[in-house]
């Protein structure tokens, strides 16, 4: 029964929101159509959250900010991807609900750790971050086409493994919607051409990524090797600026997906042995 609530509820809905929104709208509705397939079943699930000012930005409950999070991003992303907004300005937005990211994932730990300890955990997990978003951007805008998906909804999916074998809870749930939603998505490029991943979705796939792996987690958790393999998978993406490979564009596209393909083999065969 479990398994059938979250097919109707949160997958189905999330599957809608990709036909409707891409397969209607076009690629350019990636950003949106995503934040919607991942908001709407995060409501259903824990409830609408309290309104964005609120929530306690220093003890409050992390996952309802996540939801604000997903949420903005997918509006900026999408202004991103029509280019609704300067793009310094869209530029600097982006940046500000990057960086909140890391803030609001480690709200629980603060009490526990030394101001060093916090200092250096989250200038780290800043960085990180930052890492993931601009080698996924950076990816999105030398590679159209579907090695970008491709490679995220393999991460996406390794995400909802390691959180369900490894944590526990329900937020695998959502990364599963993710990775679903995201592989319809690229069905889509069947009667949408063509399909090409924006900067403004690979924001919001991002945020979704590193914001369901990490979001509430124990430092336990969060240094386990399963979720530090999950969470630095996407980071093969950086090859593509590599000067050798800016030339081979074909070739990075393969062997980034390989890497990325690798590097999630190796966080599933962690959680296992674990």
């Amino acid at each position: 029964m479990d398994v059938l609530h979250w097919v109707v509820f949160s997958l189905l809905p999330g599957i809608a929101a990709i036909l409707l929104g891409v397969g209607v709208g076009g690629a350019k509705c990636l950003a949106m159509a995503l934040t919607i397939a991942i908001c709407l079943p995060f409501a259903l699930a824990d409830g609408v959250p309290s309104w964005i000012w609120e929530l306690d930005p220093m003890h409050g409950e992390p996952v309802q900010a996540l939801w604000w999070i997903l949420l903005l991003g997918g509006i900026l992303g999408t202004a991103d991807d029509f280019r609704a907004i300067p793009k310094p300005v869209n530029f600097g937005l982006e940046i500000l609900l990057v960086s909140a990211l890391p803030w609001v994932f480690s709200a629980p730990l603060r009490s526990a750790w030394s101001f060093e300890a916090y200092s250096l955990c989250l200038s780290a997990g800043w960085c990180l971050t930052a890492a993931l978003w601009l080698s996924l951007r950076r990816f999105g805008e030398l590679q159209s086409g579907l090695a970008l998906p491709v490679g995220m909804t393999i991460v996406l999916s390794v995400d909802a493994w390691v959180l369900h074998s490894v944590t526990g809870g329900q937020d695998w749930k959502l990364a599963g919607v993710a990775a679903v939603a995201l592989g319809f998505a690229m069905v889509t490029s069947v009667w949408r051409r063509p399909f090409v991943c924006g900067s403004g979705a690979a924001l919001t796939i991002t945020l979704m990524h590193t914001g369901l792996l990490l979001c509430g987690r124990t430092e336990r958790e969060l240094l386990q090797l399963p979720v530090l393999l999950a969470w630095i998978a996407p980071l093969p993406m950086w090859l593509v600026v590599i000067p050798y490979f800016t030339k081979q564009r074909g070739l990075a596209a393969c062997l980034a997906v390989l890497l990325v393909a690798t590097c999630g083999g190796f966080a599933v065969w962690a959680s296992v042995a674990s």
